[in-house]
């Protein structure tokens, strides 16, 4: 494959991904200040996706999808069976006209054309879309981030959750029945819409937390030994996933409490928490308390998407770091801390070297 080659499928990844991204859609149509500070906050991490990124949002702004009354699910549907399917047929019959383009021209219209090929789809599919029945209403939803990438989701009932980054959540597409059920992996912070009638509970492979009205964020990421629901307002009740049919592994929260869960040795420890350390990740900060080295390349590593390298790792291992991050880029981060912890540090694409 040549150079050229390789760099216009990096292109048109990133192009799809960003036509796929709801959130970034809803940003496109519907601007709010948060939504806002993030995407700026992931442009200046991505400079190099800077032309798909403003390509992306001139076709979404084109094609005016506030008028088309169709749901995301439908939507997200529809556009990856058109974008990662099979190949358009706007595209091949115009390939011979796309060949004679250079390559910055040739994306631009290929795009252009398979966005075409999807906005018909999108208002044809609509005479099918009540075919779908109960069986489409009542389908599992999953909504995951990678690395680098958090995102606000609406769910059926109203509630909102922010997803943190290499985080997923899965849920009915439809809340019906006495309970409204999501498992998480992750982190994510939920702000649960108020239905005295029906439950919530959000389920991780540790625990069941339980809430009716309230705000309380998760942390279960696959890869730390705790786990934590802290409460942030409201009442919860949480259990260990493997007790979930005794009383007396019910332990309820207050808020201002939290309740950590070790997968290792199966230890629970309530206690109080500290909003700024736990909750700031919603407002774009990393919030380091004196952490050790493995935390911090942890951290650095879902936040941003970048693979982090080190070498003479053994000089990390009484290292503790303590600072803030306000929607800061990787290289600023980076400085601070190679200044405060003396190492030397290289970026290089998706690569990030640390040298002790």
């Amino acid at each position: 494959m040549s150079q050229i080659q390789i760099m216009a499928f990096k292109s048109e990844k990133s192009l799809k991904l960003l036509l796929m991204d709801l959130n970034f859609r809803d940003w496109v149509i519907q601007p709010k200040p948060e939504t806002k500070r993030y995407w700026k906050t992931w442009l200046k991490n991505n400079p190099d996706k800077k032309e798909d990124f403003l390509l992306a949002k001139e076709l979404i702004q084109k094609l005016e999808f506030k008028r088309v009354e169709v749901s995301d699910e439908r939507y997200e549907k529809i556009f990856e069976k058109t974008l990662l399917g099979k190949k358009s047929n706007y595209v091949s019959k115009n390939q011979f006209f796309i060949k004679k383009l250079d390559l910055r021209s040739y994306w631009r219209v290929a795009a252009m054309l398979v966005a075409a090929a999807f906005i018909s789809l999108l208002y044809f599919s609509k005479q099918f879309h009540n075919s779908e029945g109960m069986t489409g209403q009542m389908e599992m939803i999953t909504k995951s981030n990678d690395a680098g990438r958090k995102s606000q989701i609406y769910l059926p009932d109203g509630t909102i959750v922010w997803l943190n980054s290499k985080s997923s959540i899965q849920y009915k597409s439809d809340f019906s029945g006495s309970i409204r059920s999501v498992n998480l992996s992750g982190e994510a912070y939920f702000e649960v819409a108020k239905d005295p009638s029906k439950k919530f509970i959000v389920k991780t492979s540790t625990m069941s937390v339980t809430a009716i009205g309230t705000q309380f964020n998760v942390n279960a990421f696959s890869s730390v030994d705790r786990h934590q629901v802290a409460l942030a307002e409201g009442k919860v009740m949480v259990q260990k996933t493997d007790k979930l049919n005794e009383d007396d592994q019910k332990i309820y929260l207050d808020p201002g409490q939290s309740l950590s869960i070790f997968k290792s040795n199966g230890q629970m420890i309530q206690s109080s928490f500290d909003p700024k350390k736990v909750l700031s990740w919603r407002d774009g900060v990393i919030y380091f308390d004196d952490a050790v080295f493995e935390e911090v390349v942890e951290v650095l590593e879902r936040w941003y998407g970048k693979t982090i390298i080190v070498q003479n790792i053994e000089k990390a291992k009484a290292w503790q770091f303590s600072s803030e991050f306000n929607n800061e880029t990787l290289e600023n981060v980076m400085r601070n801390i190679s200044y405060s912890k003396n190492f030397e540090y290289t970026i290089e694409g998706e690569t990030v070297k640390i040298i002790f």
